[in-house]
């Protein structure tokens, strides 16, 4: 009964260490920098991980500077631009943002994603007119398409140019 017991508990420390989202060469590093980087890129705070793996090695862990790191890191990935630039680079919407920032975060990342479609667009109406300008038709029915899309082209460029202003509000 004794060995059960022991095999359950240690194949619940190795699930619950395998499911970490940090290694035991986390506990080495420089915590500030580490929860720096970790706000930074708007994820989890690791704090309670660090304090569990960490907690039996033999290398102090500095929980506070980690925290001082990951707010710093974290309020610049809240910011309203960093908010802008990821709807910019099409990435997917996830904010660990406090309610105090994510309304300003949201709204302009929201702003970027519409400048990201709206790029994706002009790039496929780009494609089309080169494609229709390879036709060299002086036919009536062509040069009408052609002076469209360069309109659209243009209407497009000022939409994105408008929306980059005011996701930079």
């Amino acid at each position: 009964m004794k060995m059960l017991q022991f095999l359950t508990i240690v194949s619940t420390l190795i699930i619950a260490y395998s499911c970490s989202s940090i290694s035991k060469e986390d506990c080495k590093r420089d915590m500030y920098q580490f929860g720096l980087d970790q706000g930074y890129k708007g994820a989890s705070n690791l704090a309670e991980d660090i304090k569990r793996v960490c907690s039996s090695d033999s290398v102090t862990v500095d929980l506070l500077n980690y925290e001082k790191g990951f707010n710093i890191g974290w309020d610049v990935y809240c910011s309203p631009t960093h908010g802008l630039e990821n709807g910019m680079k099409g990435e997917l919407y996830k904010s660990f943002c406090p309610s105090t920032k994510e309304d300003h975060y949201h709204a302009s990342f929201l702003i970027g994603k519409k400048i990201y479609e709206k790029k994706d667009q002009l790039q496929e109406l780009e494609d089309k007119l080169r494609e229709v300008e390879k036709e060299d038709s002086t036919e009536l029915p062509v040069k009408d398409e052609l002076k469209q899309l360069k309109e659209e082209v243009v209407n497009l460029n000022r939409e994105i140019q408008s929306l980059e202003q005011a996701g930079r509000k």
